[in-house]
């Protein structure tokens, strides 16, 4: 698993994001990134606003690392609303139902707003098939979601 953390927006340079394949065969030639690890970036775009984008594969093996990640991210003092950028989520078991499930739970002990961003793949067709999509705030990308953030 990769993780990485990004300063505020104002201080932060660069895209933030540390990603190496596990295998130079694991790696996409066009981004030289890995199609299969997992992970996670998070970055506060602004006050109050959490992103966490995890892109990879989320299964049983990896749902602790990234359900630890998100829940850390979930206690800040100020947080009014949390992203979680799923767009890039390669594979997705049913683990990613339980990942979405405590980020719900614990922004709704907050009282904070829980935005995801499900893309068109996999996760986008799990919501759809299980039902789950009607519970969740959708946004079609991360800039979407946080315009809505803003409102």
């Amino acid at each position: 698993m990769i993780v990485s953390r990004s300063l505020p927006a104002q201080a932060s340079h660069g895209s933030g994001a540390i990603i190496a394949p596990r295998t130079s065969s694991d790696a996409d030639p066009a981004t030289g990134t890995s199609r299969s690890a997992l992970r996670v970036r998070v970055r506060w775009p602004e006050r109050g606003v959490v992103v966490v984008s995890v892109g990879g594969e989320i299964d049983m093996a990896s749902l602790p690392r990234v359900t630890e990640i998100v829940r850390q991210r979930l206690t800040a003092a100020r947080l009014h609303t949390a992203i979680v950028d799923l767009e890039q989520v390669g594979f997705a078991s049913s683990a990613v139902l339980e990942l979405l499930m405590l980020a719900y739970n614990a922004t709704g002990r907050r009282e904070a707003r829980l935005l995801v961003v499900p893309g068109r793949g996999r996760v986008s067709r799990l919501l759809e098939l299980t039902g789950l999509s009607a519970l969740f705030e959708q946004a079609p990308t991360v800039d979407d979601a946080l315009a809505r953030a803003r409102q």
